[in-house]
């Protein structure tokens, strides 16, 4: 919520002299519209922020405003896939090479709003076929719709690359009968021939038997079939494209041939077998349509229709090759620790696949790179689950005091504030209790549902205005909890009886502290993960 705030506080500040209050929120809950239960709450962070804000001069200002997106127009956008004709056919096509995160999801989850949309079919298809570098890994598979299910993405059809070799062979060998692909042997020195490789000549026959041999004798590294196409274009990648190449030793779960086709090549084979109409694709993939159309051209299909999107980048959150590493350097526990971007991780932390699914929705679907924190997700999620979440105290680092002057009691405490049906949860009181506070000594303090005191001495029920308002546990009857944080540090401290009650895998807040979901009970001790404030 804050950083939004300051999205809007900056960009008024930079239009004019005096900041209206009320214009900001009007901003902020038109860009969020569950946020309209927390208006208090953003009045008084946009007065703070405002008075922040006066500090900075106008280049600290600019600078500061230039990482942010402004999504208002995006947002009232319809969005439409261009040219559509009858069925729309898409695709989600990841490589199982490690757990889904949530820059994966974007693609997903765009990919069934149209579909959605349009009442059309969406097929999975892993692109798998790469057993040598980015070597796909056989639990990933179902972890990919597992994660697909929790985004309320649906899939119709799925469909694994490596087990269609068959096809691509057959499509390769009439690409070769027709002259338009070559067996090369000339390895690194292809790029040295200008007008093409002496390889480039051979007659349709002959690189009939090459090909052949690829699948027998010839070793990985000194062979591979080429697309021919415009020899002298100007970006040497679209100059005749390697489509299979040969690896000795394959590391794919379901396979073990060893001539392989290239991405591009296999998935311009399965587009046209599919009957995809529609994809979408990074702005940095736009060299692969190049390559692509020609094998469309020579068997003369007609190419989908193409939708470019931008690069969506996440502050702080780990590639999937960095993860790899640091699974295997034992950096982290799995793909679902706390400190990754992964659907596994977000999941296992509270994340609600509907607040992945808005937040990713929020942001539209254009060719513009967008720079995004991750809090942003937080601010979603916390319009979900903050009218689920039950309210619970718990204290961390806790510190025993001892309040003169009160006599015990049971104090009823309603579970949720906004929700009275649901109950309460009753603690018994008596004149000890931890705290997490720090207490100062002539301070006034009130003890939430309970009573004031001051330098530890009861002074009185009636709410006083001026009181500082900090929660608490009784000194017995508690629980131990412990919550993994999201930087895989622990909090532990002791939380009231009521957590006995909870259910694993159960969202509950802890008063003045955060949201957490509940991982691991015992009699001994509740073992929590972080969600966010």
């Amino acid at each position: 919520m804050k950083d939004l705030i300051f999205k809007y506080v900056l960009q008024a500040s930079m239009k004019y002299s005096s900041i209206d209050v009320n214009s900001i929120v009007g901003k902020i809950i038109a860009e969020r519209p569950e946020y309209k239960n927390f208006i208090k709450d953003i009045i008084k962070e946009t007065k703070d922020i405002i008075e922040e804000v006066k500090k900075l001069d106008a280049d600290e200002r600019k600078k500061h405003l230039e990482r942010f997106t402004f999504y208002k127009e995006e947002r009232k956008k319809e969005y439409e896939l261009p040219n559509v004709g009858g069925k729309v056919v898409m695709r989600f096509a990841p490589n199982p090479n490690g757990a889904m995160s949530i820059g994966h999801s974007r693609q997903a989850i765009w990919n069934d709003f149209f579909v959605k949309k349009y009442n059309g079919e969406l097929i999975l298809r892993f692109d798998d076929t790469d057993p040598k570098v980015k070597i796909p890994e056989k639990k990933v598979y179902k972890w990919f719709e597992e994660d697909l299910e929790y985004l309320d993405v649906k899939i119709h059809k799925k469909v694994r690359q490596s087990s269609r070799l068959k096809v691509y062979y057959k499509h390769a060998e009439d690409l070769i009968d027709m002259g338009n692909a070559y067996v090369c042997l000339c390895k690194d020195d292809f790029k040295n021939y200008k007008d093409g490789c002496p390889c480039r000549e051979i007659t349709p026959e002959e690189n009939m038997k090459r090909w052949k041999l690829m699948f027998r004798d010839y070793g990985e590294g000194t062979a591979v079939l080429r697309i021919k196409t415009d020899i002298h274009h100007p970006n040497p990648a679209i100059r005749d494209w390697i489509a299979f190449r040969i690896v000795n030793n394959p590391k794919n779960p379901f396979s073990k041939e060893r001539l392989w086709p290239l991405l591009n090549f296999a998935s311009a084979i399965d587009d046209h077998e599919f009957n995809v109409t529609h994809i979408l694709r990074g702005v940095d993939l736009k060299s692969s349509v190049e390559r692509q159309e020609y094998i469309y051209k020579y068997f003369s299909w007609s190419y989908p229709e193409t939708v470019y999107t931008g690069k969506l980048f996440f502050r702080g959150l780990k590639s999937t090759t960095e993860i790899k590493n640091m699974i295997k350097e034992k950096k982290i526990d799995g793909w679902d620790d706390v400190r990754l971007g992964t659907i596994g991780s977000l999941k296992r932390r509270g994340i609600r696949g509907e607040a992945i699914r808005n937040f990713i929705l929020s942001m539209g679907v254009n060719k513009n790179e967008v720079k995004v924190d991750i809090n942003n997700l937080y601010s979603f999620n916390k319009g979900i689950i903050d009218k689920e979440s039950n309210r619970y105290f718990a204290v961390f680092d806790p510190k025993k005091i001892r309040i003169e002057g009160f006599k015990s009691r049971r104090v009823k405490i309603s579970i949720h504030p906004d929700f009275p049906e649901r109950g309460y949860r009753a603690i018994n009181c008596g004149n000890e209790f931890y705290v997490q506070d720090n207490l100062q000594r002539d301070r006034l303090y009130r003890f939430m549902h309970l009573f004031n005191f001051l330098n530890n001495t009861f002074v009185s029920d009636k709410l006083v205005k001026d009181a500082k308002l900090i929660h608490w546990v009784p000194s017995s009857g508690n629980v131990k909890v412990e919550v993994l944080m999201d930087d895989n540090t622990k909090l532990k401290g002791y939380g009231e009886e009521s957590l006995k009650k909870v259910n694993i895998g159960e969202t509950v807040q802890f008063e003045r502290n955060f949201f957490c979901i509940l991982e691991e009970k015992s009699k001994d001790k509740f073992i929590y993960i972080y969600s966010h404030r």
